[in-house]
Formats: C-alpha cells, structure tokens, sequence
C-alpha cells in the first residue's frame, strides 16, 4: 500500500525475495567444500542475519542442500520455526574458469554459463509464480546470485556477472510486482555484520 496523499493510498501486490548468501565455512587454506561446516566467523554472521531478521515473517523459505547454507538457514530460523523446502535448485553453480575481470572466457565456458544462467531464472520465475504477494527467504549461494542479477539486469550478460560482489551472510532483496518487473532493493547487504555485536 503506498500513499498518495493524505488519506489516500494505491493498492499494489509485490512478492519480496530475499536472496541470502550462506556465511562463512571457508578454512585456513582459503578452501570451501560441499560439506563444510561454518566456520567460528562464519557461525557469528549467521547470528547477526537472524538477529537482523528476526522481525520478519517469511511466509516461505527456501534452502540449498549444501551444509554452509543448511547451517545459515537453520541458525536463522531459529526465529521463525518455519518449514524449509531443500532443494539442490539453489546450490552453488559455476567453476574456477567462469567469466572473472580481465580474463577472456572461453567459448564453452561461456555456453555453460548462458544455460546455466537461464536455468536458475527460470527457477528465480518459478519461485515467484508459486508465491505471489508473499515473503520468500532463499539461502544460496554466491554465484546463484551474481547469476540471477546478471540476468535480470542485462540478459545474463557474463560481463555483468563479473561485475558483481556477493558477500558472506550477505543480504540481496529483490521486489517482483503482479506485471512481472523486478524491483533490486538491496545487492550483497551485510548492514547486519557492523549492526550487531555477537559472541558465540
């Protein structure tokens, strides 16, 4: 409902997403893999994002079924006790040969790109059709996101993919209106991480 006067307002519908990077599980060597557990920073940030969440009633979430981003789901929660649909939809994608600033791809990278890019809109689309006017928490990944914007902003672009930074615990918000538009509110938001002192 947004106003438009004094005592006047415009009913719209508006399905929010909140795309949410899973929080740290890298170990000393600079090395993540699937069944990694967070590491002890990692577990401080996914207590900060619940605390920054723990207003909101999401009326559905959605996890990878990677531990880093179970673990980060579970941790928040931990506020709203809601069912969680896995779904190995949202896990990580991409490789190390993926398009990166400065480097020529090459052409069969870039195709696995572009299908994988369109896949995970489809997803994306998916997801809003089957929850409209709705809250929707999504715990993944980072390249799922850097995917998913590129493809909003400039049809999967891989330039436009490099461009973007999506950081641990981060917070991506994305509006989608009854036409279809999408809205980017927030990219990579880590507020939360400087907002609240936490000890584990």
């Amino acid at each position: 409902m947004l106003p438009i006067g004094i005592g006047y307002y415009i009913l719209f519908s508006m399905t929010r997403l909140y795309l949410m990077r899973h929080a740290d599980a890298y170990d000393e060597n600079g090395v993540q893999l699937h069944d990694y557990h967070l590491n002890n920073f990692g577990k401080v940030q996914a207590l900060q994002l619940a605390r920054r969440l723990s207003g909101n009633k999401f009326d559905v979430m959605y996890c990878s079924k990677i531990r880093r981003a179970i673990e980060t789901c579970e941790t928040v929660n931990e506020y709203h006790h809601n069912e969680v649909m896995f779904s190995a939809k949202f896990n990580e994608v991409g490789t190390e040969d993926w398009p990166h600033p400065g480097v020529v791809t090459k052409p069969q990278v870039l195709g696995d790109y572009k299908v994988t890019s369109e896949r995970i809109y489809t997803i994306f689309k998916q997801v809003v059709d089957e929850n409209k006017d709705k809250e929707v928490a999504i715990f993944t990944h980072g390249n799922w996101i850097r995917v998913l914007l590129a493809e909003i902003l400039a049809d999967g672009d891989p330039k436009t993919f490099a461009h973007f930074v999506i950081s641990n615990s981060s917070l991506t918000i994305i509006d989608v209106n009854e036409e279809g538009f999408e809205h980017i509110i927030t990219v990579s938001d880590g507020a939360h991480t400087h907002l609240y002192e936490t000890k584990i």
